[in-house]
């Protein structure tokens, strides 16, 4: 009898030790660029390794932000990160904006390479009503003696953003509730929310319980820094940082995650794993077969430093732009400053490459012919203002015209000038505009481009706009250019 008692004692010791264990979680997210020194699976797999080693409760998630844009998703449309993800194993990845660099199709197509999870909690297909193609709701994981559930939703702003007509959004607050019942009726210890953008619904649903933690990486801090982020709510800033969180999980409590630590590591100095960096420089090897092709070089010193190109006048800008007029033989031309993504600067004389060029021009945009009154282009030019506080991509860069402002106004009362050849603006004349495809479908908000008259050409579809910049700097040889008043604040001379 004392034996029988004895192991009881040792069983019922054993459950209550079982309520309480300790759970460790990576977060990683927005690591487009395996090139240039930008690249960090390598390093990631050693902390990975590091922390699996720790414990068998250790799980992986991957926020995303990745599939695009960058110069070899400009060729394979982001199946190089899936398959790199793919030998780091996460136990999910949660849907972000950039999987939308390309289409929905291709994120369906992406997911369906993926040997691990995809969740998309609110995305819905627009015709069926169903979960995108490939994609989950929500997943569970199970490592060592816990079991975790994830969920992943997005904005709004990122269907505006991407002009993306295939899929729609459920409510976030009812997505995220019903799917975490399920999940919590499937006896997950902890629930992860992944999220996009700011959603104040999300410090509730931390409060109630519907949800044990989330994670993001944190693009609008600055912006919702006067905002109320949770206790709970973890992110990451750069691409180099990864999160590790631990969590002491007791499910005897009302509120089981008992105490939650958090830190960001820098892993840019970290050692890169052997396999990883073998599989991500044979990718670098054979584009650097393609794109280390001389096509010109550089005229006067230039930089698209985002800062930059997305807050003023922009010699690159003005190139493509002068270039994308001359080909399409427009009267005007206006890109957003968004579709410019390589962050760099050039000296006079530098040479520049098929990959200088796929690297600046990363998305596989191709240029469309649109009619607009000047009243269209004047709105067009106010909407392209009215996130300046943002750093937004839709900040314009434009041939054919001059354009002054005042960043101290209102939204919608920025734009004080617009000139065409010495001439102001004439309200009701038609202007031929070269554009991007990108905006003539209402892209960074264009309305007034998606409701012009598009001109059928389809000779313009068949290069794109990368090509076209390409093979006009073979042409002139010299990338030359200075800053010509194109766009001009006037709150500088206050």
């Amino acid at each position: 009898m004392k034996y029988f008692i004895f192991y009881l004692l040792i069983i019922l010791s054993n459950n209550v030790f079982a309520k309480k264990q300790t759970i460790n979680i990576v977060f990683a997210a927005e690591m487009p660029e395996i090139t240039r020194g930008h690249g960090y699976y390598p390093e990631l797999a050693t902390l990975l390794k590091q922390q699996r080693a720790l414990s068998d409760n250790s799980y992986f998630y991957f926020g995303g932000g990745s599939l695009g844009p960058s110069i070899l998703s400009s060729l394979d449309h982001g199946s190089h990160i899936i398959d790199l993800l793919n030998s780091l194993e996460p136990d999910a990845m949660g849907v972000s904006k950039r999987e939308f660099s390309f289409s929905s199709a291709n994120l369906s197509l992406r997911a369906f390479d993926a040997i691990f999870p995809i969740v998309a909690t609110n995305i819905i297909e627009y015709k069926t009503g169903t979960p995108l193609d490939s994609t989950v709701k929500s997943a569970i994981s199970y490592q060592g003696e816990t079991k975790l559930g994830f969920l992943s939703v997005i904005d709004e702003y990122v269907i505006e953003a991407y002009t993306i007509n295939e899929i729609s959004l459920t409510s976030l607050k009812t997505s995220i509730t019903r799917s975490a019942k399920k999940l919590r009726e499937q006896g997950v210890d902890a629930i992860i929310l992944h999220y996009t953008g700011y959603h104040s619904e999300i410090n509730d649903l931390l409060d109630t319980g519907i949800i044990d933690l989330s994670i993001h990486k944190d693009e609008f801090y600055q912006i919702n820094k006067n905002k109320s982020y949770h206790e709970r709510d973890v992110f990451i800033k750069r691409p180099q940082d990864v999160a590790v969180i631990s969590l002491l999980h007791d499910s005897s409590q009302k509120q089981p995650i008992v105490t939650m630590e958090w830190k960001t590591i820098d892993i840019s100095t970290f050692p890169k794993d052997r396999n990883i960096t073998i599989q991500t420089q044979g990718y670098i090897d054979r584009l650097n077969d393609v794109l280390n092709i001389k096509i010109g070089s550089v005229g006067n010193n230039l930089t698209t430093k985002r800062n930059d190109v997305r807050n003023n006048e922009n010699i690159f800008g003005n190139y493509i732009a002068d270039s994308i007029k001359e080909f399409s033989d427009a009267d005007l031309a206006l890109i957003n400053s968004g579709l410019i993504r390589g962050d760099s600067t050039y000296s006079k004389g530098q040479i520049l490459t098929r990959g200088t060029i796929t690297s600046e021009l990363p998305y596989r945009n191709y240029v469309v012919l649109i009619d607009l009154t000047g009243q269209q282009l004047l709105d067009s030019l106010e909407n392209s203002l009215s996130l300046l506080e943002t750093n937004n991509g839709r900040f314009p860069q434009v041939s054919g015209f001059k354009m002054t402002y005042n960043r101290l106004s209102l939204p919608g009362q920025r734009v004080k000038s617009v000139t065409i050849n010495d001439n102001e603006i004439n309200l009701d004349k038609i202007y031929r505009i070269a554009t991007t495809d990108y905006l003539a479908h209402g892209g960074d908000g264009f309305e007034a481009f998606k409701s012009a008259s598009i001109i059928s050409d389809k000779t313009l579809a068949t290069r794109l706009i990368s090509n076209i910049v390409t093979d006009k700097i073979i042409k002139d040889k010299i990338v030359n250019g200075a800053l010509e008043g194109r766009i001009i604040d006037l709150s500088k001379g206050i």
